[in-house]
């Protein structure tokens, strides 16, 4: 995510615990289901404690933030109303009130990764939702998607009829490409990688192209960076705990930053100087034009 944005502090928003799906190549095991959730008022809470100094929500984590949480409760409508910009991934099975969010509010989200968990949107028998939800977040918000399907080397019996689909039944509706995720929990084997080739070629038109995930790869050469975790960069989790880095527990932006649920938020003063840029936060930051 490379994005220019105007918002001086990032939050990275941890799912509420509460994912639809329960993907085999997901990164948290078990998945997170009935989990305490963030609310409205952690939120304006969090909002509120950062003074004039405007938030950039990646909304993320476990599955889909909002699939855990009702319509009725409009909580990305209510989020949309304070003065943020907003970055969400979704699986793309529950639309909640995104459909009916005016011009004003569309334009505060910056960047949406849709991504296609075919397996489970196909076992729950959503693939004719999924193709129509998928058409309509494009209709919508056209320039800030990103769409994907991750390769997970467990799916592999999958590939093929996932991309089938895709070509079929969404890429005529969007016009959009779909770029292929590797899994970084999985390697893959010779044959796989051929599979990969093959897919590439057959499905040219449908297909942006293969990414491996490194999140490192934009501070090669740089021996330090100072970080603003705990300063101006913070991951939430859905139970309200606030940390600056989640990664390097020897450093102290690792330090409890304080919990939205109790009404505590520690802001450190200044960055920290960091040799081991590394991790998906880190990535999210530099992203951002944040990490200095």
């Amino acid at each position: 995510m490379r994005l220019d944005t105007k918002a001086e502090v990032v939050a990275f928003m941890s799912s509420s615990g509460h994912c639809t799906f329960d993907c085999q190549y997901c990164i948290i095991n078990p998945i997170a289901k009935k989990k305490p959730s963030l609310d409205y008022e952690d939120i304006r809470f969090f909002l509120e404690r950062l003074g004039n100094r405007k938030a950039f929500l990646a909304f993320s984590g476990v599955g889909d933030f909002f699939a855990g949480y009702s319509k009725s409760q409009r909580l990305l409508d209510r989020i949309l109303d304070h003065d943020v910009e907003v970055a969400l991934d979704t699986n793309g099975a529950i639309t909640q009130e995104f459909p009916e969010l005016d011009a004003s509010k569309l334009a505060k989200i910056r960047y949406i990764n849709l991504t296609m968990h075919y397996r489970q949107i196909k076992e729950k028998g959503l693939l004719k939702l999924w193709a129509r939800n998928a058409e309509m977040f494009h209709r919508r918000a056209e320039r800030v998607i990103m769409q994907d399907y991750i390769l997970s080397p467990d799916l592999a019996d999958e590939w093929d009829e996932a991309i089938h689909y895709y070509a079929h039944e969404v890429f005529p509706q969007t016009g959009k490409t779909i770029l292929l995720i590797r899994d970084v929990n999985r390697p893959m084997n010779s044959s796989q990688e051929a599979a990969i080739a093959a897919l590439s070629q057959t499905y040219s038109e449908v297909i942006g192209g293969a990414h491996q995930e490194n999140f490192a790869a934009p501070f090669v050469g740089k021996e330090t960076v100072q970080c603003p975790a705990g300063q101006s960069y913070f991951r939430v989790w859905n139970d309200g705990r606030v940390q600056g880095c989640p990664n390097l527990p020897g450093v102290k932006a690792f330090q409890d930053n304080g919990n939205l649920k109790e009404r505590r938020l520690h802001i450190s003063p200044t960055p920290f100087s960091c040799n081991s840029p590394q991790y998906c936060d880190c990535q999210v930051i530099e992203g951002l034009g944040k990490m200095g």
